[in-house]
């Protein structure tokens, strides 16, 4: 990845100029931990498709979206779906590409640039993918800032963008185009038709204007992943790990302790949110001994310490495998795990009492006040 400046650490960036095939680990690993809750099922087949990419057509520009023309079109990507069903079902590899093409054909304009929907799974892989196709630059802004469960949960959403026209392009080649100004509406659309287009799709989606992004976008969130996957890959020790990730995220430990308990989908959903409930009971070592509930939904939405809220959404929440130094997917977890809890706090568009009502413990279901707002 090459700096703009020539000062930045060795290792380490800040402003990035390309992104090529060498930053693939790094921008996965960063990207996971921005979603915890996704394992790496995929991983293989998605970092070598990006990187034989990267290496037969050469690194794709980043640029910062105030560097961009304002009147440059703009479209945004993402993996819609389930992750088994992507390792199941992979991309043939167009699917991207030819989702952008029907926007393209139905505006009559060609985008100048991609930029992602969420800068967090492999959602944040898939916009390098398409910018490398379509020889066009990526910008360094995504709409979340991590993942959230909805295509209309984005910062894009708040300031007034639709989502819509928008694309998605099945792995057995068929696609669903849906135009509804609401965003809300078109997540419904959208999400009655994954299934049947095979249970993911490549999204196409928040067509509009880089002016535009300048006002509506969360900035550097590519470098961001980038900067955190690198020190993931470091593999180094759990408390100079979360010493370094802090001056990178603003995260904190919350406590640091041994699983006890893992509940897997025992319980009903309502169906608002896209996944089953179900929780990780977790003994603090040392400390104040406390017993924390971590409750999961699609993400981890809330952590309980001696039954008190410390942490609950939109904070982002992950664990570290304290014995590899590593981040621990939910899928990978096991009891008496020795991991810590780490907490980050979400891009601060989400404590506005209008990203609270979005993506706030309320959505989940959880009638509580967050802990910011006490």
């Amino acid at each position: 990845m090459t700096s703009v400046t020539g000062t930045v650490p060795a290792g380490y960036v800040g402003a990035v100029a390309s992104i090529g095939a060498e930053d693939v680990p790094a921008l996965y690993e960063g990207a996971k931990f921005y979603s915890s809750a996704v394992g790496d099922a995929n991983r293989s087949s998605l970092t070598s498709w990006l990187t034989g990419l990267l290496e037969r057509n050469g690194p794709v520009p980043l640029r910062r979206v105030e560097t961009v023309d304002p009147d440059t079109p703009c479209v945004s990507v993402c993996v819609l779906g389930s992750g088994s069903a992507l390792a199941d079902l992979p991309p043939a590899g167009d699917e991207f590409e030819l989702a952008i093409r029907q926007i393209e054909r139905l505006q009559g304009v060609r985008f100048g640039a991609v930029y992602p929907l969420a800068a967090a799974t492999v959602s944040a892989l898939v916009p390098v993918v398409a910018a490398a196709q379509l020889g066009v630059p990526l910008i360094d802004a995504d709409g979340m800032g991590r993942t959230f469960a909805l295509i209309h949960h984005t910062a894009m959403h708040l300031a007034g963008l639709s989502p819509t026209p928008l694309v998605a392009f099945g792995p057995t080649g068929e696609s669903v185009l849906v135009e509804a100004p609401d965003g809300r509406r078109a997540d419904r659309l959208l999400r009655s038709n994954v299934d049947t287009l095979g249970g993911w799709a490549a999204l196409a989606a928040y067509p509009t204007k880089a002016g535009l992004l300048r006002h509506a976008a969360l900035p550097g969130t590519l470098s961001r992943i980038a900067n955190v996957g690198r020190l993931l890959l470091e593999r180094t020790d759990p408390d100079l790990l979360v010493t370094r990730l802090g001056a990178i995220t603003g995260c904190r430990r919350l406590a640091r302790g041994r699983i006890v308990e893992l509940e897997h989908l025992s319980r009903p959903s309502d169906g608002t949110i896209p996944a089953h409930p179900s929780s990780v009971v977790v003994d603090e070592t040392g400390g104040l001994g406390r017993q924390l509930r971590i409750e999961l939904r699609s993400e981890i939405v809330a952590v309980f310490a001696d039954g008190a809220l410390a942490a609950g959404a939109p904070d982002l929440v992950c664990l570290v495998d304290v014995s590899r130094g590593a981040l621990a997917t939910l899928d990978s977890l096991e009891l008496g795990d020795l991991v810590d809890v780490i907490v980050t706090p979400a891009d601060a568009i989400w404590y506005s009492t209008e990203g609270m009502e979005m993506v706030g413990l309320g959505s989940h279901g959880i009638s509580l006040n967050h802990p910011r707002r006490r």
